[in-house]
This record gives C-alpha cells, sequence and structure tokens, in this order.
C-alpha cells in the first residue's frame, strides 16, 4: 500500500506501486517529439531507482491491438504524462479518442500530468488542465514534484467521458483548413471535406449527417468566374484606364494652351474632358480595388452561409466560424442560458434564430482569438460565459440597442 505523506514537507520520494500496478508513469507522445521525451525519461530514470515508465515502443505486447494495450497499461500505471504538441494531437491524441469506451474507464481515474512542449490545438478533454511549459526554468522540478506526489493527492484530471460545459464552454475544438488550401488563389471560396467528422468534432458532434449538411452549406459558396478574378487583368485594366485619363489630361492641356480659339468657347470642351479623365480615373481604381471588394462581399455571403450552418450545429454546442476564404474554426459552447434569456422577449424564438443567423460566425471567431467587441454598460453584467462576453451579451453589444435581451 501507498503511504506516501501528502504534506508539502514530506521528502519528495517515488509512490510504492500497488499490487495492480506495473509502471509509475506511462507516457503518450508523437514519434516526431520521441527525443525530446526520451531525453526526458532517461534523466528521471537515471535520478530516481527504481522509477519505472511505460514507453509504447518498448513495453507494448507485440501482436497486440494498439488500443488495447494502451488500454492496459494505462491501467496498470500510477499516472500519465502527455507530452503535447500539434504533431500528438493530430495523432496520438486521435488515437485515443478513437475508441474512448475502451480505456475511458482506465483514463479518467488517472491523473494525468500534461506538458506542452510546443503550442498546439489542446484537445477539448485536457483543456481544462493547468499545462507543465517545457520552456518553464523550474519545469523538471515541477515534473518530480508531480511524479513523487501520490495519486490520491492529486485531483482527478478528467472529469468524466463528456466535457463538462462549465469547464469547457468558449473552447476552440477544430481549425479546419479546405481541400488543397496551399494551392488555391486567395479569391477562390474553399470546398472542405464532409468525408466523417474530424476526430476533435466527435465528442460532441455524434451525427454525421448534422456535420456533413452544416459543412455541404458552405460549400455552395460559388467562386466568381470574371475574368477580373485574376490579378494581372485587374492590374492591366486599372492601366489602361490609368493612361487614358493622363492622354485625356494631355491633350486638354495642349488644347487649351496652343489653340486661337477664345477662351469662353473652350469652357464646354474644358468640362467634357475633365469629366472624361476623371470616369477614366475611377475606373482604374475600380478596377485595382475590385479584389477587396469582392472579398468582403464574399465574406459577408460566406458568413451568412456560417450562419445557416450554425443553426444546425448550435443545439449540439458547436458554433463554426470563418476568418478567410478557406478556413474554417470551431468552438465548443453552450447556448442554452443565452436562448431562455432571449425567449423572455416576445417571438423569443424567432429572435435567437434570427441572432444565430446573422452574428454566430462573429461570435464564434471572437471566441478563437479570445478577443471579444468593447462592451460598454454590460463590463459589470453576469453573463453566461467566464471569461468574455457570451452569446447575447455580444448580439446586445453589434445591436447597440435596448438590451432587452441581455443576461
Amino acid at each position: 500500500m501507498d503511504s506516501s505523506s501528502c504534506e508539502e514537507g514530506a521528502a519528495p520520494a517515488i509512490p510504492t506501486l500497488r499490487p495492480s500496478e506495473k509502471f509509475h508513469l506511462f507516457v503518450s507522445y508523437s514519434s516526431m517529439d520521441a527525443t525530446w521525451t526520451h531525453g526526458l525519461i532517461s534523466r528521471l530514470e537515471a535520478e530516481h531507482a527504481g522509477l519505472r515508465v511505460c514507453l509504447h515502443e518498448r513495453d507494448f505486447t507485440p501482436g497486440r491491438n494498439v488500443l488495447e494495450n494502451m488500454a492496459e497499461c494505462i491501467y496498470q500505471s500510477q499516472k500519465v504524462l502527455l507530452v503535447l504538441s500539434q504533431d500528438f494531437v493530430q495523432s496520438r491524441w486521435c488515437l485515443l479518442e478513437a475508441d474512448l469506451s475502451l480505456f475511458g474507464y482506465c483514463l479518467e481515474r488517472k491523473p494525468v500530468i500534461p506538458i506542452l512542449l510546443r503550442p498546439c490545438q489542446v484537445p477539448l478533454h485536457l483543456s481544462h488542465l493547468t499545462y507543465l511549459e517545457a520552456t518553464d526554468s523550474r519545469f523538471y522540478s515541477k515534473v518530480v514534484q508531480l511524479l513523487c506526489t501520490p495519486s490520491h493527492c492529486m485531483a482527478r484530471s478528467l472529469p468524466g467521458l463528456r466535457p463538462v460545459p462549465s469547464l469547457y464552454s468558449g473552447k476552440t475544438l477544430l481549425t479546419l483548413n479546405c481541400i488543397n488550401k496551399d494551392s488555391l488563389p486567395s479569391w477562390k471560396a474553399g470546398t472542405f471535406s464532409i468525408l466523417g467528422v474530424p476526430d476533435p468534432l466527435k465528442g460532441v458532434l455524434e451525427d454525421p449527417e448534422v456535420y456533413r449538411h452544416a459543412v455541404g452549406i458552405l460549400n455552395s459558396v460559388q467562386s466568381p468566374r470574371s475574368c477580373l478574378r485574376y490579378l494581372g487583368c485587374r492590374v492591366t485594366l486599372g492601366i489602361f484606364f490609368l493612361l487614358l485619363f493622363s492622354v485625356s489630361i494631355f491633350l486638354l492641356v495642349i488644347d487649351y494652351v496652343s489653340s486661337d480659339t477664345p477662351p469662353v468657347s473652350k469652357i464646354p470642351r474644358f468640362i467634357a474632358t475633365m469629366f472624361l479623365g476623371l470616369l477614366l480615373f475611377v475606373l482604374a481604381v475600380n478596377s485595382l480595388c475590385w479584389f477587396r471588394r469582392f472579398s468582403r462581399r464574399k465574406m459577408k455571403e460566406l458568413a451568412l452561409r456560417v450562419g445557416e450552418a450554425n443553426l444546425l450545429l448550435a443545439p449540439h454546442s458547436v458554433l463554426m466560424g470563418c476568418e478567410t476564404l478557406n478556413q474554417l474554426s470551431f468552438v465548443f459552447v453552450q447556448l442554452e442560458d443565452c436562448r431562455r434569456a432571449f425567449l423572455e422577449a416576445p417571438d423569443g424564438e424567432a429572435l435567437f434564430q434570427e441572432a444565430l443567423l446573422r452574428f454566430s460566425c462573429a461570435y464564434a471567431c471572437c471566441l478563437v482569438q479570445a478577443h471579444f467587441p468593447s462592451c460598454g454598460d454590460t463590463a459589470g453584467a453576469l453573463g453566461h460565459l467566464e471569461p468574455g462576453l457570451c452569446f447575447c451579451q455580444y448580439v446586445s453589444v453589434q445591436l447597440e440597442g435596448p438590451r432587452g435581451t441581455q443576461s
């Protein structure tokens, strides 16, 4: 039995393994981070005699299913250490989430020590934890301290198989790029894959048809067919109009200086030439600025389509946002309290649906960036999201009107 004390004054020592335990630490990491991870484990094992660490490449049973190996090793370990990086999120964690029913019972009862090796999009089930920063000057001593702390003195790290709203509301789930993003021109609206629900969304969005329908709405946005979509065409046309403008001004000056016609009779011709020159200048500027105007119009259209998609996603506590034509962001956010605030007004359900349609895309982007507009009088108000504005507060700020539906 583990008789280690939870008191801070106790000398650090590796807790004794129980009969059901085979390892002190189960380590999960990406192969891209193997060198760093092996260096850390080698130092721990060298400085702490008797420390038993489970690494998949040396301790998994050959020939067995990876998930079965993982579940058994987690069950036989006192603690779980995760080396978080974007490579880990894209590979290892997806594997962990692939079958929570297999080893969720084991994992939710084990203290988890997350190490943030490099900035990454942290999985939803871990986003409430306090990470150990690999760049912290006291990083190693903190790892040793947690390693020597008995498991029963550490709070259980995972609250369950489903997210707890108070912990996860407002968290980013996924940033999704369109197909062939790197080869797409900036003016082209992206096409997003609907082959299956991405792994980071599976924990909260179980119905694949909802995902396909929502993303399919965005895929219906069409790119322009005009030749002005090409930068070379816009520049050429703009230069042509500028040259015509310059020639018209030049001819006007020559005519005014060299002609023997009385100045009074030149006024109508002067006005006509100036009008033509001004028209050519405006056409040149419009040609050169066409892309900026198109991008704004296309983003407004895409934001409206995202709002339509969010009407489907909101009941599943998911909102979608877009800041470019070829990248989407998904956030986990509970809207039921905000919806009840809307229902206090006449036709509240219709107002809530309209608010989702018009404002949910921009609100999701605010959640992703953790940056909200100035909230004015709502700064001291109690909202449904901490920190930041909840959805009904955000709508009130955007409308800049009576906050009858504000929380």
